[in-house]
């Protein structure tokens, strides 16, 4: 009878976990966990990219229906185009001072596109200070001029010296454009105060806009 209960009391013991192996379990799950937690991360950068380039979208239709409102000569205005260096929207990205709040041709948006206007447009209102805020002012809009299609006004010289002047916008029937939207053009810090996303005042670079999404959408309006 001693025998069998030893054997009962051996047989237990052998079948049981030690707190070594206990230890190294725990271990083994956290380090796993930790893994799967390091995962959500990215995950949600993902979805969130996701959700504001469904976001740009949005607005870049929002804007073509804005522009398609307004005078005809107001959205030839606010069109970049090509210049004797270049581009206009490659010469401004290039500047180590290119301030959003002062290019009277850009474009901004709230989150949803409900609001789309200029900068100191009056829907910048802050309801609280009856002062232009940047607090909803999300997406900033650049409108490209398409040239290829809407070319703009050329001025030719004949062999015999006498030059003519050709301007297509005074007949074309629409005007193409290409919508650089970029994101985001600033941070609410608080209710009533934000700050333009890359503004560095005291560095060399007062404005680093290349780490901004951007997508581009092509548009046109008509007559």
């Amino acid at each position: 009878m001693r025998r069998t209960c030893q054997s009962v009391r051996t047989a237990s013991s052998s079948s049981g976990f030690s707190l070594i192996e206990v230890v190294v379990a725990v271990a083994i799950f956290a380090i796993g966990m930790v893994s799967v937690v390091g995962l959500f991360a990215p995950v949600a950068r993902s979805v969130a990219a996701s959700s504001d380039a469904e976001a740009a979208a949005r607005v870049a239709e929002a804007v073509r229906t804005r522009l398609q409102s307004m005078p005809y000569a107001d959205v030839l205005a606010l069109l970049k185009a090509s210049n004797s260096r270049g581009h206009d929207i490659t010469d401004l990205d290039a500047r180590i001072d290119y301030d959003l709040t002062r290019d009277p041709q850009l474009l901004f948006a709230n989150r949803d596109g409900s609001k789309v206007g200029v900068y100191g447009d009056a829907i910048w209102l802050n309801p609280t200070t009856r002062r232009n805020w940047d607090g909803e002012k999300f997406f900033e809009v650049a409108l490209i001029r398409n040239e290829a299609i809407s070319p703009k006004s050329s001025t030719t010289t004949a062999t015999d010296g006498t030059t003519a002047t050709t301007v297509p916008d005074a007949s074309a029937p629409m005007i193409a454009y290409s919508a650089r939207v970029r994101w985001p053009a600033f941070f609410a810090d608080t209710a009533t105060t934000a700050v333009q996303v890359g503004s560095n005042p005291n560095a060399t670079v007062r404005f680093d806009h290349s780490k901004k999404q951007v997508l581009f959408f092509a548009g046109s309006i008509t007559r």
